[in-house]
């Protein structure tokens, strides 16, 4: 059963990975992209003053990628217990005060990352549920979100186009059970879930090391030889690196 939690841990620490990485590369290119444009706009390159016009959406979308690289990077820590802490105390204990220590405050910081999930899902589903002007109308039944609109109700408006790659977003939402009424609101889930990452994370390993205390002097060796063993695959990496330059 642990060995499976660790295999599932490791599986969604990977897809963090590749998510971070993902939306770095996106913010690089938009970015540079968008740089790239205002630029042109010194020399009065009226294509480029459009495009820029068009691209108001960059500066949320980097504000937004951000919050997502910094909850993504937290929920990372956490995983490799490298989130900051206050482990003065861990090195200089002995072994099984250093297992109580680590059982106490996983399971105390735990707690208190769920109470946190709790009350930024709370906030952002009041986010999820606002409804700005621009994306109401008016329809038969009265008033409705502009993606629950046909496209001929649409069509029927000026200067206005349905957004669907957010509609589509939504529409999964809706079947979650999840409102989201704007893609700002929709960006701001991934602070619920990274917080329920990391709580769940906390908690486990509280739990692991209540485990060790429980097996005995016997496994609390075992851990410490393990630990070592990881400290040592760490440090080879950066020694290796420092010889190398």
């Amino acid at each position: 059963m642990i060995d499976n939690l660790r295999r599932l841990d490791r599986a969604w620490a990977r897809g963090e990975g590749w998510l971070t990485v993902g939306v770095l590369i996106l913010m690089v290119l938009v970015a540079g992209f968008q740089a790239a444009v205002r630029n042109l706009t010194r020399w009065d390159i009226q294509w480029a003053n459009n495009l820029l016009t068009d691209m108001e959406w960059a500066d949320s979308l980097l504000r937004k990628g951000t919050l997502w690289l910094a909850f993504l990077g937290a929920s990372l820590a956490t995983h490799k217990r490298k989130h900051i802490g206050i482990d003065i105390l861990h090195r200089i204990a002995p072994p099984r005060a250093k297992y109580v220590m680590l059982a106490m405050s996983g399971v105390l910081a735990g707690i208190i990352t769920v109470g946190l999930t709790y009350s930024f899902s709370a906030a952002i589903y009041l986010n999820l549920t606002e409804r700005p002007i621009e994306y109401e109308m008016l329809g038969e039944d009265g008033s409705m979100h502009v993606c629950d609109a046909t496209d001929e109700a649409v069509a029927a408006l000026e200067d206005f186009e349905k957004p669907s790659t957010f509609c589509g977003f939504r529409t999964v939402l809706g079947v979650l059970g999840i409102p989201a009424e704007t893609p700002g609101a929709a960006f701001q889930l991934i602070v619920p879930l990274m917080f329920a990452a990391m709580a769940m994370r906390l908690i486990a390993q509280g739990v692991g090391a209540i485990v060790i205390l429980m097996g005995g002097n016997e496994a609390i060796a075992r851990a410490e030889d393990e630990e070592r063993r990881l400290r040592m695959a760490q440090q080879v990496p950066e020694l290796q690196e420092g010889g190398d330059s």
